[in-house]
């Protein structure tokens, strides 16, 4: 079989000591036509053994999760199942690391896309989660419920527990979904403790046999300690027994204490600390080679795979070893935990990374870790990371020049722009600027102004205030007194639902919120290895695209392009490909919209850049709703909106694309409530956005006066600055909902205003009309289309040769609906004019 490895993955390699059991084996060959199989048993059954053994003949691929207690934290577990996975699949691992542990119905979404990606895969696949008793978080439960209804067919998870787990499997059961192997099976018979005995040239009567049988009721590991107490005794005493049964560790520490030295004994003690055992980890804790190999002699409590390369310590071992840490010197379990905390840290286990760092009392590199990571961290990530800052003791908070910034950082990352953070900022900055002039000093300062600046950008939105030049002119002074090499990769900027942070409608607020980026930007990126480059220009570009200018647009969003591209800056350069195709989209040109897009796509193999699929995603989401493939959407994109901790960020970013699905799928009342409950937290584009919106639903909803009003609010809101395009991008809608309000004798926006959208969205309804056919035909797809009883009519008419007025006339009709109705018939047929309609028509046979 094929086997895979994780980096705490659980092996063995079969020795004479274990015994094949073949009516196990049928039960677990039974086990692989369900989904989800558990194996349930208290300590010492054999579980682990049984299930690895009969996979190592069978013809299924395996893979194979040593479950621990901080798996408990859900971006910990997610890194050592993405791990799991990408030792089979690499691309759809990196995919799965890359979205983030699945919480919430739009990660979950994106990972059931993942597993239709396997269900492609040839071949038995069977993913083993050992120690599934040691799961309690909710939030990681959920996932092994939602996970077990979506599996693919060639797919099963089997769940080793000592514990049933505590996930809803009663519709799973129900539909025979879940297949059970329980103590009673993985009990030894008679017959196998015999066989076993006679394997082990251990030669036993019948009747010590069923004493055995009797007295252990067949627990594999009393069997097994049985055997290794005949070696030497050769007589079964059925006292030995009751001895073992009244203190299990007794035996344990009898057999160790003529055998192990007092290195490896304390070396044993300090690996009992951490949970990832591979072998290179091992071996540079314990620096002897001789050390390794006596180790290695007590394979009956630890085990190695040379396939894996991977040590297992049994669990009954590993308690015994749990209770005599306390031995160990503090020196000896910090500089066990350090190393473990650097291996972890490079290979992927953050959390485990910051446990064990914390654990060795190290906070620089705590801070250092944070300090490589842009500033949008996964949420939980950043919370674990928080509390270790904050529980920190006093006199560790001013020991690293990082700590304070990495403390802000942090605090930003999960949304706290608030007052709060402020007086953080204030008591670390106060306490480095009384401080004697020194390097420590000067780094500190120029971490905490730097953040601070990025604090004051992100509070910006409520406070609208855009002078950044203070604290970042404290953070350049600094800098320049001692330069050093920044830490980590800064090459993505955190915010991508909008490049403006701009919270107000105040005229002039968006000119200088981008004349303080233009200050900025060039000072960050001279100091942080390119960071920001671009991104003044890339907000001067969105500015005049919203303002409909779209050469001025164009010609900041290409320098944006350039600029980001020489610096590896990935959002940047994604959102202004983004900007360009939607330019493309207004011009109507169907391929250079689809260049910017395809754009994108290298982008997709640079690992380094974590939101690389979640952006192309929103990307690819835009442009099919503006071709009218709603449906071709990624999945996640179609499910609730997203929780976000600044509208600014990428959960929000996502959010833009679900508002218009919404509406497009007539998803009116969920899509109403979003908008009562964020409209308060916006950036100005995405109010002005939910404003129109509310309206466009409204008036779906017949609800024409509150249309008018929630219409008249997001004028208010666009006017002062002049952005139209935010109104006639929705082309048809607004085509008939300025129409109404050109009408309407309450509306309070200008006429000329609403001519002016009305005329724009009429142009640019029809330019994604002749869009939508040209992806069709480039795509060979033939559209059903269908007309209404009336459209008919007036089509056949049209084809008759009828005016608009005779045919208002012959159907008792008022000519503007006559005119309505063409204009809809246009919009299904994707035609511009009556003689390509009628062509179609004809053609499809519709009249």
């Amino acid at each position: 079989m094929e086997q895979m490895k994780s980096g705490n993955v659980t092996n063995f390699h079969l020795s004479n000591a274990y015994l094949k059991r073949p009516h196990l084996n049928a039960l677990l060959e039974s086990a692989l036509n369900y989904p989800l199989a558990v194996v349930c048993a208290g300590a010492g059954y054999g579980k682990t053994r049984a299930v690895h053994s009969f996979l190592c003949e069978s013809d299924a691929h395996m893979a194979w999760l040593q479950i621990s207690e901080r798996d408990n934290i859900p971006t910990r577990f997610w890194e050592s199942y993405t791990s799991m996975i990408s030792l089979s699949w690499p691309k759809i691992g990196a995919q799965l690391l890359a979205i983030g542990f699945p919480g919430t119905d739009e990660t979950f979404a994106k990972y059931s896309a993942m597993m239709r990606e396997i269900a492609r895969q040839p071949g038995k696949h069977v993913r083993v989660f050992d120690d599934f008793h040691l799961l309690d978080n909710p939030e990681v439960l959920r996932f092994f419920e939602r996970a077990s209804n979506v599996l693919p067919l060639n797919v099963t998870l089997i769940l080793i527990s000592r514990t049933m787990p505590e996930i809803n499997m009663i519709g799973m059961i129900l539909n025979e979904r879940v297949f059970t192997i329980s103590e009673d099976a993985l009990c030894f018979s008679e017959n196998e403790i015999t066989e076993y005995f006679k394997q082990q040239g251990l030669h036993v009567t019948t009747l010590n046999v069923r004493n055995i049988f009797e007295d252990t009721q067949g627990w594999a590991f009393a069997v097994n300690l049985i055997g290794r107490s005949l070696r030497k005794d050769a007589k079964y005493e059925r006292c030995a027994l009751e001895a073992m049964k009244a203190n299990i560790f007794r035996l344990i520490e009898a057999e160790l204490t003529v055998t192990i030295s007092e290195q490896l004994w304390r070396f044993l003690l300090r690996i009992s600390l951490i949970d990832h055992l591979a072998a290179s980890l091992i071996r540079e804790l314990a620096d002897d080679e001789a050390l390794i190999k006596e180790m290695q002699s007590f394979h009956a409590y630890i085990r190695h795979d040379l396939s894996l390369d991977t040590y297992m310590i049994h669990h009954l071992f590993l308690d015994y070893l749990k209770q005599h840490q306390n031995t160990l010197a503090d020196e000896e379990r910090k500089s066990t935990c350090l190393a473990a905390g650097r291996w972890c840290d490079a290979n992927g286990y953050h959390m485990d990374a910051f446990s064990y760092y914390e654990k060795a009392g190290n906070y620089g590199a705590i801070s250092e870790k944070v300090c490589g990571f842009n500033v949008q961290m996964p949420p939980d990530m950043a919370q674990y990371a928080l509390e270790i800052f904050e529980n920190a003791p006093d006199e560790m908070k001013f020991q690293d020049p990082i700590f304070p910034a990495m403390h802000l950082k942090t605090r930003n990352s999960i949304g706290k722009f608030d007052d709060e953070s402020i007086a953080l900022a204030h008591k670390y900055a106060e306490h480095y600027e009384a401080q004697p002039d020194s390097p420590v000093k000067n780094r500190a300062l120029t971490g905490i102004y730097c953040i601070w600046v990025f604090l004051d950008m992100f509070m910006s939105t409520y406070t609208d205030i855009y002078d950044y030049d203070a604290h970042h002119k404290k953070m350049r002074e600094n800098y320049d007194i001692n330069p050093f090499e920044p830490i980590g990769k800064y090459n993505l900027v955190p915010i991508c639902a909008w490049a403006s942070l701009v919270g107000t409608s105040r005229a002039g607020a968006q000119e200088e919120y981008i004349d303080s980026m233009t200050r900025l930007v060039p000072e960050i990126a001279s100091r942080g290895k390119g960071f920001f480059i671009g991104f003044d220009d890339l907000a001067r570009g969105e500015l005049h695209f919203y303002r409909g200018q779209f050469e001025k647009a164009e010609q900041f969003l290409r320098q944006a392009v350039d600029k980001a591209q020489a610096f590896n800056q990935y959002v940047t350069l994604s959102r202004s490909l983004a900007y360009l195709m939607r330019i493309a989209f207004f011009r109507g040109d169907f391929a250079a919209a689809t260049e910017n897009l395809r754009a994108m796509e290298p982008l997709l193999s640079d690992e380094d850049h974590g939101a690389r699929y979640t952006i192309y995603d929103i990307a690819n989401g835009y442009y099919l709703l503006m071709l009218g493939q709603a449906e071709q959407m990624p999945e996640w994109l179609k499910e609730d909106f997203s929780p976000y901790a600044h509208p600014s960020f990428i959960e929000n970013y996502a959010n833009r694309i679900k508002v218009q699905y919404h509406y497009c799928t007539g998803q009116y009342a969920a899509l109403l409530a979003f908008i009562e409950n964020e409209f308060e937290r916006g950036v100005l584009f995405g109010k002005i956005e939910l404003r129109l919106f509310q309206s466009l639903c409204f008036y779906k909803l017949k609800r024409r006066s509150d249309a008018i009003a929630a219409l008249a609010e997001a004028y208010e809101l666009a006017e002062p600055n002049g952005l139209v395009v935010i109104f006639s991008q929705y082309a048809k809608d607004m085509r008939t909902l300025t129409a109404f309000a050109l009408k309407d004798g309450t509306c309070p926006i200008p006429k000329a205003w609403l001519e002016e959208i009305n005329r724009k969205a009429s142009a640019y309804a029809k330019r994604l009309s002749h869009m939508a056919t040209e992806y069709m035909a480039v795509n060979n797809i033939d559209k059903e289309i269908t007309l209404t009883g009336r459209e008919s009519k007036i089509l056949r008419d049209l084809s008759h040769g009828l005016s608009r007025s005779e045919i208002a006339a012959s159907q008792n009709l008022s000519v503007n609906t006559v005119k309505m109705v063409i204009n809809t018939i246009y919009d299904r047929l994707c035609v511009t004019n009556l003689p390509d309609a009628i062509r179609i028509a004809v053609d499809r046979k519709i009249v």
